[in-house]
C-alpha cells in the first residue's frame, strides 16, 4: 500500500471512529505535494487550517452560510512543522461533511455574528454528526475541487 493510500485510510478510519458522515470526492489532488505556504496562499481566503497539529491537519471551507457543511482537504506533513510556510505537505482525498448544531444559543448569550456562531459551534457537540449531505453541496464541492485541480495542473 502506498503512502498516499495509507494516509487516506488513516483519515477515513479516524472519521469513522468519530462517527462523522462524509462523502469523498473523486480527485487528482491526493498525493499532490508542495509547501504549506504555497497551498495556504492558493487556498486563501476561502479555506482555513483546522484541527491541526504539527504533523497533519485539514484545510476546511464552509459551503453554507450556517457553517454546517464543509469541504475538507486532509493534509499530512512530510518534512518540517505545519505552522511553517516551508513545511512540505501532501494532500489527501477531499470530502464533504455536515454537522447539525443546536441553534438559538448565540442569541441567548448575545452573539449574532456568523463568525461568533461558527466559533461557538466548534465547542458544542453536534446534534447529528451523520447528517446527510445534500446533492447541491456535493456539486458545489466538486466544482471547487475541479477548480483546485486546474490551478495545480
Amino acid at each position: 500500500m502506498s503512502t498516499t493510500h495509507r494516509f487516506v485510510a488513516h483519515y477515513n478510519q479516524n472519521l469513522e471512529r468519530q462517527g462523522l458522515a462524509m462523502k469523498t470526492i473523486q480527485s487528482s489532488l491526493p498525493g499532490t505535494r508542495g509547501t504549506f505556504g504555497y497551498f495556504r496562499e492558493m487556498l486563501q481566503p476561502h479555506f482555513t487550517l483546522a484541527n491541526w497539529d504539527y504533523e497533519q491537519g485539514f484545510f476546511d471551507r464552509a459551503l453554507d452560510e450556517q457553517n454546517t457543511v464543509y469541504l475538507r482537504l486532509p493534509i499530512k506533513v512530510l518534512q518540517g512543522e505545519l505552522d511553517s510556510a516551508d513545511a512540505w505537505i501532501e494532500l489527501g482525498t477531499p470530502y464533504v461533511l455536515r454537522h447539525l448544531y443546536r441553534t438559538g444559543m448565540e442569541e441567548d448569550v448575545g452573539y449574532v455574528m456568523p463568525v461568533a456562531s461558527a466559533m461557538m459551534n466548534q465547542f458544542q457537540e453536534p446534534i447529528d454528526k451523520d447528517a446527510d449531505v445534500d446533492a447541491r453541496w456535493m456539486r458545489k464541492a466538486e466544482a471547487i475541487v475541479k477548480e483546485m485541480e486546474n490551478r495545480l495542473a
